[in-house]
């Protein structure tokens, strides 16, 4: 079967996207599929595959497959990907798309994608797991957030498989390692639960930024430095929603070959 695709990348966090608003979606097993296209060196490589589907209740349906195969509930970097993919093919620069965690709304102005991830929640705070205190925070998927004073022995790479799986957690979490720079500025390395070090994790950024304000180390408004860019996440004070904003680009377009 040969499968048209676009690649997409927000601060190297990449995704294979398949558009299916046009055309019916073919009976896969997509799970699979994510788990052989997303596969680097073998495959087009990338950290998700990402369905675009017509909706009743928004512009577009998003849905969402980790590189492992399994479902991911939101991810903040494919969602503005998808924004930027929507607002071309419908020219709009105001979008909404339902997604596993709910609708989302998007706003594209020049080369940024700001998109509204909602307001998150904090689950556990200064909660100890596996020698480490962090906070556990729900903004459509889960996230642990730990501070550190240092970034440069890669804890992430040493510790996030452990804590991702860790029994102390009800369900896989994300794991993130942060250095506060400043009240506006923050430095972050993410281990990414089913897809493991990542360049870039926007509902990660926002999370973090979401501890640091309850923490009182941050701002509402923070720029991000990540491994992959920069991201800048800022709290609305009407209702707490976290917003995401940053620029995305095209990778490629391509026939993908697999076997189904």
């Amino acid at each position: 079967m040969l499968i048209s695709f676009t690649k997409m990348q927000a601060q190297g966090n990449d995704f294979v996207i398949l558009n299916y608003l046009d055309q019916a979606i073919p009976e896969l097993d997509f799970a699979a599929l994510a788990a052989a296209i997303c596969k680097r060196n073998f495959g087009v490589g990338a950290d998700g595959l990402v369905l675009i589907k017509p909706s009743l209740e928004a512009d577009a349906r998003m849905i969402i497959y980790n590189s492992d195969g399994s479902r991911a509930e939101m991810c903040g970097s494919a969602l503005r990907c998808v924004s930027a993919m929507l607002g071309k093919r419908l020219d709009k620069q105001k979008l909404t798309i339902f997604t596993d965690a709910g609708l989302k709304s998007a706003v594209l102005q020049d080369e940024n994608i700001t998109v509204n991830l909602g307001a998150a929640q904090m689950l556990r705070s200064d909660y100890t797991v596996a020698g480490w205190q962090g906070d556990l925070i729900d903004i459509g998927n889960p996230h642990f957030v730990v501070f550190v004073d240092d970034l440069n022995s890669d804890p992430h790479l040493q510790y996030g498989a452990i804590l991702e799986h860790h029994p102390a957690f009800a369900t896989p979490v994300n794991v993130h390692f942060a250095k506060v720079l400043s009240p506006t500025k923050l430095q972050l390395k993410i281990w990414e639960h089913a897809c493991g070090a990542t360049l870039a994790c926007g509902t990660g950024a926002a999370a973090t930024v979401f501890a640091g304000i309850h923490k009182n180390l941050l701002s509402d408004s923070v720029d991000i430095l990540l491994p992959g860019g920069q991201l800048h996440i800022a709290q609305d004070s009407r209702d707490g929603s976290m917003l995401l904003t940053g620029p995305v680009s095209e990778s490629f377009t391509g026939i993908y070959k697999w076997k189904a």
